[in-house]
């Protein structure tokens, strides 16, 4: 293990994440993407195709927590003392790692809590923004990596999501597009490159890892 994570795409919002001394999931959308060894799992939000994995990881992990908003919260109080809930402007370390929650709006469902969220692994930043129709004011630092929905209807579009990411106040060096269901990743990061050459766009493969972060 080198000293950036090694990070793995698992479908729709999902993320596996590995440091030298610890692995955490983030929105699993399925028992499979939930198979998997770690520490904690993180859920921006209570939708089905975010959480669906979390029940099978915390069987699997005995030891495990779930991080989450107190909607996400209700629906696995089964667990106990192991589900953590967070708010909008809460920080939560974890070993040497610094997590931090930003509300952001859903797309199509006014009463949703999405809860994006900003991991910092030593000088290494990884930021999530869920289910984000808009991510203004987020990233709130610099980041190296931020994954962006790009689907519309529950998220942002292509449009909209392109045009925010230009007008952050600074470029950033990686952008991943997931939850896009019948958009075209391909052609989002193609216009990206246009208008931002600068910014790499990657183009996440299921169960496969990152790459052109590192």
């Amino acid at each position: 293990m080198t000293d950036l994570p090694r990070i793995t795409y698992l479908g729709q919002s999902g993320f596996y994440i590995e440091t030298s001394d610890s692995k955490f999931l983030l929105d699993p959308q399925n028992k499979k993407s939930g198979n998997l060894e770690g520490d904690f799992v993180y859920c921006t939000h209570a939708h089905f195709d975010h959480t669906g994995g979390v029940k099978t990881f915390l069987t699997r992990n005995q030891d495990a927590i779930l991080i989450c908003n107190e909607q996400v919260t209700k629906s696995f109080s089964q667990f106990g003392d192991r589900v953590k809930t967070v708010k909008q402007g809460e920080s939560f370390k974890f070993k040497s790692h610094k997590f931090t929650f930003t509300r952001l709006k859903h797309g199509m469902f006014r009463g949703v809590y999405n809860l994006a969220v900003e991991i910092q692994i030593s000088s290494f930043t990884f930021a999530h923004c869920g289910d984000a129709v808009s991510f203004e004011g987020f990233p709130t630092t610099s980041v190296d990596v931020l994954a962006i929905p790009i689907g519309g209807a529950f998220a942002a579009s292509p449009k909209k999501a392109l045009d925010m990411i230009l007008n952050l106040p600074e470029p950033l060096p990686t952008i991943v597009p997931m939850h896009w269901l019948m958009r075209s990743p391909n052609s989002f990061c193609k216009k990206l490159h246009e208008a931002r050459p600068d910014t790499n766009c990657v183009v996440p493969t299921d169960g496969e890892p990152l790459r052109g972060y590192e």
